[in-house]
This record gives C-alpha cells, structure tokens and sequence, in this order.
C-alpha cells in the first residue's frame, strides 16, 4: 500500500513539474489523519480553463488503502481532479473540495502556498458544515473533527478579487449629494460598511447583487470595507465638492434719473461662477458679466443675480431708485441720521422725532410731485400717508440752522 501511495506522490511530482509554468498563484492542500495523508493542488493560471485541460490539469488516483483519507476537487461527478488549474479569474469565484474519510477522528489540513497568491487576490477555506471561514495568509494549518464520509464536499476555497469602488463627487457646495458604487464582480453575498473618518458607520448591509449604490453623501473620506468569507477589503474614498459659488454685484448708484438716462452700471464681483443672468425687475433680462442698464420708468426696483456653474446658482439682489429728475435732493445734509428718529404707528402714520427744531416738512412721492408740505416750530412732528399708495417717498426736512436732510421712506 506504502508502494501505491508513493507510486501516486511521484506521478503528483511529475505533473507538477510540467503543468506548474508560472510562479504564482498556486495552493497544495494536505489532510493528514488515521495514519495517513492525501494532497490535492489548486492553482491560477492563464490558459487553463474550468473544465479538464490536459496541459494543466491531473486525474485523481485514489489509493486502494481503505485506511487512508482523500482529498480532491472535481468537475462533475466521477471527474476527480488532483490538480486543478484554474484561469485567473476577474471576479469571485469558490472552488469545491471535497474529502473521503475513513474512520471518525480528528484530521489535520495543511494549506501550502506553493507559489505566491498575487496582489490582486485574497483567499480563504470555509468549513462547509459549520459555515467557518479561515483568512489564508501565507502556510496555514487547521485541525477538524470529521465522522466517516465519502464523497462530501468539505470545504470551499475562495477566491476574492479586490473591491471595485468609485464616486461622484457632490454636484454644488454642500449639496450632500455624492455617490459612491460599490462592485464584488461576480458574487451575490457580501457585506459592506462605509465609515467616517471617525470610524461611525453610515452605512452596512448585506450585498445581494454584485453591486451597491450609495448616495446622498457629504463631502469627505470614507473608509470602505466589505466582507466575504472571512476576506476583508478596505479603501478610502474621498468625495470632494466644488468650491462654493458667490453671487456678488456693485451698483454705480441705487438712484438713477430719466433725465439722465436712467443707466445704472453694475459690476459683478461674483466668485466660482461661469454664467450670469440678470433680472432688471422692469422685464429686461442680460446674460452679461458685467452689465449696464436703462430704466424707463420711475420706480423702486429690485436687481436679481443668479451666478451659476454647471447645475449649481446662488442668487443676490439689490434694491435701485428710478425718479424722473433729481430736482428731490437725496443727498443726506449736515444733520446725522442718528440724531432723527422716524416712528411708524402703522396704517401709514408716522412721527418725526430730532433734537434739533424743524422749519419745514416737505414729502414728495417718486415722481418728484409734493404730496406734504407744512412749515414747522417744533422738534417733533406728526404726519399721515394713509391716503397715499404704497411705495418710495422721500422725506426732505429743513432746520432753523439753515441745514437740510433728506430720507428716503417705504410705505
């Protein structure tokens, strides 16, 4: 029996000497128990094939000793390989070993990395009947209790290719809206975790399809990990997010005149923005960075601004004055505005408050036409708009110094 058994360690040898081309990727599996031992090799290489390749691949010869344990792999029933090259795959794969057990006791399993596993694969064995899985890192050993058997499989040793991971980063300043993919080519059962830099989980689960979607992310790095058969990947992944867009602009004036045009020019002071659009709040429109403007009309109008780059916009606007003429001084005269208080009781009633002794209260509205006029004596004054529309009006005061102040005053 001892002959018959070394009769097929040197046929082993042999077919290891031709088939064994390249240097890597290659696994022999030994059980030892009940006073003997078996071997089955398992390797990746370019050329093979799943099926029986005959420049590759071994027959098993089962010893005639009933005593001694078996261990093999197989493409179907009564194709027993003791050599299995395999191609070097892309994506997971498990690959079936099955045992014949003589006698019940324990059995030891020695894995050898015969030639190097190359950086683009992690291997681990799984215990079939219990569902362990052992991390192979290099020469491992492993001791099972195993009953009598024939012909069951036993183990699974997996072949894990590495995590495909990509991002999107977030379309616009703080937009919390990144994506990351994850893909486990080939396999339908994985777990993942994404983490913070903090080590929190945002996200786990369990994969049942080869890939995972995962959005409404903030901009950062992340840690991926996902877990397979004891095959543990890791990779950090940042997802940026553009720098943030600021709408700006400067107005020459915020009153213009008719009788002067009624042109106002604007520059813009936006920052991380391609395209402009501005809304003049009287109908007209430009797309023009720096734009200048007629009005035709009197009015109180409202610039819009919205700064744009790619999908994101931010917006900014500013209030302008359009009158006819500027026989309606708005200049602010020698008095501070601090030392005048406007008190508004509602319904469009008002009171003049100053420390200072008015001599007279002139209110135009914004077409320059004088609504009030009323000579004063007095540091306080009480007058009523409530019979006029809404809209600007402009307050002009004169003092018994001879000063003159001017406000500007929204119903």
């Amino acid at each position: 029996m001892k002959a018959i058994k070394k009769i097929t360690l040197f046929i082993l040898l042999i077919s290891m000497s031709f088939v064994c081309y390249s240097t890597n990727n290659a696994f022999r599996f030994k059980i030892t128990g009940n006073g003997y031992s078996d071997e089955t090799i398992i390797r990746l290489t370019n050329g093979a094939t799943d099926n029986f390749d005959g420049n590759y691949d071994a027959w098993k010869l089962f010893s005639p000793n009933q005593n001694v344990p078996s261990i093999y792999t197989q493409i179907s029933v009564g194709q027993e390989l003791s050599i299995n090259a395999l191609p070097e795959y892309d994506f997971d794969k498990s690959v079936t070993i099955y045992t014949n057990i003589p006698a019940n006791g324990t059995y030891t399993l020695d894995i050898e990395e015969i030639f190097p596993l190359t950086n683009n694969y992690k291997v681990s064995l799984t215990s079939i009947s219990s569902n362990t899985h052992y991390t192979i890192l290099g020469d491992t050993s492993i001791v099972f209790s195993f009953n009598q058997q024939q012909g069951v499989p036993t183990f699974s040793f997996n072949i894990s290719t590495p995590l495909v991971i990509s991002a999107i980063d977030e379309s616009c300043f703080n937009n919390s809206d990144g994506t990351i993919d994850l893909i486990k080519n080939g396999n339908t059962n994985w777990d993942y975790e994404i983490l913070d830099l903090s080590n929190t989980v945002i996200y786990t689960g369990t994969a049942t399809t080869d890939s995972v979607h995962i959005n409404n992310l903030t901009a950062q790095t992340f840690l991926v990990r996902s877990t397979n058969k004891g095959i543990i990947d890791e990779t950090n992944i940042t997802i940026n997010t553009p720098a943030p867009i600021i709408a700006a602009f400067n107005l020459d004036k915020d009153t213009i005149y008719l009788s002067e045009g009624g042109i106002v020019d604007i520059t813009n002071q936006s920052q991380n923005a391609a395209t402009y659009s501005w809304d003049f709040g009287d109908g007209g429109n430009s797309v023009a960075v720096h734009p200048n403007y007629s009005y035709a009309t009197v009015g109180d109008y409202t610039i819009v601004l919205n700064s744009s780059n790619n999908n994101c916009t931010e917006q900014s606007s500013k209030n302008i004055t359009v009158l006819a003429s500027p026989n309606v001084v708005t200049a602010v005269g020698s008095i501070e505005k601090n030392q005048l208080t406007l008190q508004n009781f509602g319904n469009g009633n008002y009171q003049l408050v100053s420390p200072n002794t008015f001599t007279s209260v002139l209110i135009y509205d914004i077409t320059g036409k004088i609504i009030f006029n009323e000579n004063s004596n007095k540091n306080l004054h009480y007058f009523s708009l409530e019979t006029q529309p809404k809209g600007i009006y402009i307050i002009q005061l004169s003092f018994e110094n001879g000063s003159v102040l001017t406000e500007k005053l929204l119903r």
